[in-house]
């Protein structure tokens, strides 16, 4: 894993997106970078623009999909560290 941050991971400032057709697509304003996220994504996305924590993340895809917690955490760890790896998100401590 990337990041360790338990806070509030949300988008960085210059990342524009939309939600369409159940799809979310985003444009990275600085490197004009496009990204396209579907399925979960698009629901773990929405909930990162609003500033989520990853507990929160992981409650969530329990709360939707028949999954354990275990598995629930790698999804969003691998999401997380996605979105990290783009340089799209910014944490609080």
């Amino acid at each position: 894993m990337v990041g360790t941050s338990d806070g509030p991971i949300r988008l960085r400032a210059g990342v524009e997106w939309r939600s369409v057709s159940g799809e979310v697509v985003a444009l990275d304003l600085e490197s004009s970078a496009y990204l396209a996220v579907n399925g979960t994504g698009s629901i773990l996305w929405a909930l990162v623009a609003s500033g989520a924590t990853p507990a929160r993340l992981v409650d969530e895809l329990l709360t939707r999909y028949d999954i354990g917690p275990e598995e629930a955490r790698r999804d969003v760890d691998a999401f997380l560290d996605s979105l990290r790896s783009l340089s799209l998100v910014e944490e609080a401590g």
